[in-house]
């Protein structure tokens, strides 16, 4: 490949080699004055995905500029890696996966092709299409919701999935997001550390920042101690910014709109996701709660929540009582004389 596309998606093995081929190793990453540039665009990979989750396009007219580019996302690893946080490493890692995609689209059929072998999905074209195993199709769309992405609507054909080109793109961003999710953090010793101190106290405060805009303010009178099993599930995962399915967010949505969580509390609590989108949240939260007159959504019952695989842990209450509710729960739990004070009471 090109100088120009190995900085495009520095990812690949071939980016390294052409990183090894000038002596560049560790040390003069963090260290010497000629990656000074390369630290520097690292940097603003970190920040920019925290701030936009975007990745900056670093100009690049030589293959000196290129190396730097190159460079730049292993630093940009070593600074995520040595701040260590779990919510940084999947909004580091979707900006960069999401940057993957759009470069990609703009690209032939070959390179999707190749790029795809690089992510371990076997690709080949098939007309005008392109087609992986099915296997690699289920893995990799798992968590994307939608019924455009159940296997049963798509076209198989012997094993393989037939796929236009930006679809076929997206489950291959969906592939690296899931890579470098999992590679990161990397072991860092104190040497390193001390030696990006300064980067890394900027990242740090950016990460602060991030958090602190989008912080939980906690659930009001709305206890949740009260809560079913399932929303309780749901809530620790909107909290630790995990990727929940669309019924599962329609689910919690509804039920704390009918317990009386104000609605932007609502939408903080999703929040800590790392693709979170204020005016899209805000827009859905509003839609399912009827807020501004709008209908005003029902909560699925039990037997619902069942068959979306969102029952989670079902306890003596559940079971016993024979609850077919989750509202319902939560007036039983309301109603009990435990000392917790007023809980806010379905309408």
């Amino acid at each position: 490949m090109e100088y120009r596309d190995l900085a495009r998606y520095p990812f690949l093995k071939e980016a390294t080699q052409f990183v090894k081929e000038r002596q560049l190793g560790l040390e003069d990453l963090v260290s010497s004055t000629f990656a000074a540039e390369a630290r520097r665009r690292g940097k603003a990979r970190v920040l920019t995905a925290l701030s936009d989750l975007t990745v900056p396009n670093g100009p690049v007219t030589s293959e000196e500029e290129a190396a730097q580019e190159v460079l730049s996302y292993p630093y940009a690893r070593l600074l995520v890696s040595c701040i260590g946080d779990e919510a940084l490493v999947r909004r580091y890692a979707l900006a960069e996966a999401k940057a993957f995609n759009e470069r990609l689209r703009r690209d032939d059929m070959g390179t999707v092709i190749m790029l795809a072998g690089e992510l371990g999905v076997e690709a080949a074209l098939a007309g005008d299409s392109l087609r992986m195993h099915f296997t690699d199709f289920l893995g990799y769309t798992s968590g994307l919701r939608g019924p455009e992405w159940k296997l049963v609507n798509q076209d198989l054909r012997r094993g393989y999935v037939l796929l236009e080109k930006a679809r076929f793109v997206r489950v291959l961003e969906q592939a690296l997001d899931e890579r470098i999710e999992d590679e990161l953090p990397l072991p860092v010793n104190d040497e390193l550390l001390e030696a990006v101190r300064g980067d890394l106290a900027e990242v740090a405060a950016a990460l602060e920042a991030y958090k602190e805009r989008y912080r939980d303010e906690g659930f009001g009178e709305v206890s949740i101690l009260k809560f079913p099993p399932c929303m309780r599930k749901l809530v620790a995962m909107a909290q630790a910014g995990q990727n929940m399915p669309h019924a599962g967010r329609f689910a919690l949505t509804s039920f704390l709109s009918f317990i009386g969580m104000p609605v932007d509390d609502i939408i903080g609590l999703f929040s800590g996701s790392p693709d979170f989108d204020r005016s899209k949240t805000e827009y859905q939260v509003r839609h399912i709660t009827g807020d501004g007159a709008g209908k005003r959504y029902t909560p699925p019952e039990c037997a619902t929540m069942r068959t979306n695989g969102l029952c989670f842990e079902p306890d003596e209450l559940c079971n016993g009582r024979r609850v077919r509710h989750p509202l319902t729960y939560y007036r039983i739990r309301s109603h009990e004389k435990d000392g917790e004070g007023k809980g806010a009471r379905p309408s």
